[in-house]
């Protein structure tokens, strides 16, 4: 959620669970000004065709690559079709605070910025997906975005905590 403010006024739209908790998020997400989506776990073919509904008029979207119930860390093969059908790349995307509260107990060990604190924000290289995937390529690019996410969450601990200047972050991401 901290990348709500950064976007606010981009045409984009913020994917969640139908639960207590992506409800929160999604009401988040409406008061920054973005689309909401809030996914049924069941059927598959719903959550993809409200998707196609809702995404086409977003610049872009954001989703949990883990899902709503994890492993934590495992990117769900469901993310990387979606994209596919729905034509997107993935541009991976990781942060980190240098005060924060961690939920330890559970399984994603969510991390909430305590207020005024120092955030960081880091976003990778596009992934591209074709429109027609095999199993084989959904496992590839599942693993190539796993990895990407990971490298990008020890360059946003390293920054955060080393007090690295903002000079070294783009310019359009800096709030004042």
């Amino acid at each position: 959620m901290p990348i709500f403010p950064l976007l606010e006024g981009c045409k984009a739209c913020v994917v969640s669970s139908r639960s207590v908790r992506g409800s929160v998020i999604a009401e988040i997400g409406r008061k920054f000004g973005y689309q909401s989506a809030q996914m049924p776990d069941r059927p598959r073919r719903d959550a993809l065709r409200l998707m196609g509904e809702v995404l086409p008029d977003a610049r872009a979207w954001g989703i949990a690559v883990d899902g709503p119930l994890g492993p934590r860390g495992r990117v769900k093969s469901g993310v990387i079709r979606m994209a596919s059908t729905l034509g997107f790349d993935l541009l991976p995307v990781s942060l980190d605070s240098r005060r924060k509260m961690v939920f330890n107990k559970r399984w994603d060990r969510m991390e909430l910025p305590l207020p005024f604190t120092t955030v960081c924000l880091v976003f990778g290289e596009p992934i591209k997906v074709p429109p027609e995937l095999h199993s084989g390529q959904v496992k590839n690019l599942a693993d190539k975005l796993a990895e990407a996410i990971s490298q990008l969450d020890t360059k946003a601990g390293n920054m955060v905590h080393r007090n690295v200047p903002p000079k070294e972050c783009p310019k359009y991401f800096h709030r004042r």
